[in-house]
């Protein structure tokens, strides 16, 4: 038996300003805000424990909740007409809506143009108006996947937007302090990156980093060519020895060998090398807002609360007073129930 979302994942709330617009007025006011990314789970009672210990973290208040969605991992092959209500992204973002704004990530990589507008129509008539433009993985990591030739780059795919939909999607483009791995130059990478917010993007989050300072030499290098949109420093929380190694590994970001030295001798002390993790965020972060480099971070959670709120709490964003509840917790119950009776 498999559980049925359909029954409440359409009731949502949107805010009257764009996610663009509640930025800029935290900026201009000076506030400092953050936001987290995670990933949808793959099974119901895992998607209820996700929303469950994200409600704890909503306490602190996020600004918005990125959500993966990359089509591997949704539908293969990919169909001519999505299976919308199968979307696992789709079904979380429903739910979310309810209390955080949501940042899709859509991934232009084996997806047509009008596979593309199929989503776009179907999340904006969810409600939900930011999205994350990503080109996502060519074939050579992604083997079973042919690019579309309509959207060779990610700047291609904010263009897109931007001519079916006009303003009503934030759109969102990821940066690379250290360059993308593709890229035949820093510069060049700063060019396309140029070009994305040139087409229609309204900030940036960026690729992790383990070194305030090439967060730094970044905005920098971006300001100085005249991208002048919010970029936002996206910061790991690592969790433990293998998974920073293979993620980093994955995303070809090199770990400095002045974190490695501290974790090495302790790889096998889980907690310790989490702990370590979130005082490595903590100190990032605190100098970013200290010297004016960014007034925000965003925290890519691995689907893992409790670093994110510890880091949260030392930075000041938690606040005392509840946040509205999410939707889920009677149908998590009532889930459960069935699943025994299974």
């Amino acid at each position: 038996m498999v559980w049925n979302f359909s029954k409440f994942c359409f009731n949502f709330r949107v805010s009257s300003a764009s996610l663009a617009e509640q930025m800029h007025a935290q900026i201009d006011s000076g506030d400092k805000f953050y936001s987290i990314e995670i990933t949808p789970p793959i099974s119901v009672l895992d998607s209820c424990q996700l929303l469950r210990s994200l409600q704890n973290l909503y306490n602190c208040s996020p600004l918005f909740t990125a959500i993966t969605w990359h089509i591997k991992t949704s539908a293969m092959p990919v169909p001519p007409v999505l299976p919308f209500g199968k979307l696992r992204a789709l079904r979380l973002g429903a739910e979310i809506s309810n209390i955080n704004s949501v940042l899709l990530h859509l991934s232009s990589v084996g997806l047509t143009k009008k596979q593309v507008c199929q989503v776009l129509w179907y999340i904006r008539d969810m409600g939900i108006r930011n999205i994350f433009a990503l080109r996502g993985d060519r074939p050579e990591r992604n083997n079973d996947l042919k690019l579309d030739r309509g959207f060779p780059y990610a700047s291609d795919l904010v263009s897109f937007i931007q001519e079916r939909f006009g303003d009503y999607f934030t759109i969102c483009v990821a940066g690379y302090p250290l360059g993308h791995p593709e890229a035949v130059s820093f510069e060049q990478d700063l060019a396309h990156l140029k070009e994305k917010v040139d087409k229609g993007a309204s900030f940036i989050i960026t690729q992790f980093f383990f070194k305030a300072g090439d967060f730094v030499n970044f905005v920098q290098w971006c300001r100085r060519i005249g991208i002048t949109v919010p970029i936002i420093p996206g910061i790991l929380l690592i969790q433990d020895y293998t998974s920073l190694i293979h993620i980093s590994s994955a995303c070809s970001v090199e770990v400095p060998r002045s974190v490695l030295d501290i974790i090495e001798p302790i790889k096998d002390n889980r907690e310790a090398v989490r702990k370590f993790g979130v005082h490595l965020a903590v100190e990032m972060v605190s100098y970013l807002f200290s010297q004016n480099y960014s007034n925000a971070a965003h925290f890519f959670t691995l689907n893992r609360q409790l670093s994110v709120i510890e880091t949260c709490k030392c930075l000041g964003f938690c606040l005392l007073e509840p946040a509205r509840p999410l939707m889920h917790h009677e149908r998590c119950k009532k889930s459960k129930r069935i699943v025994k009776l299974l």
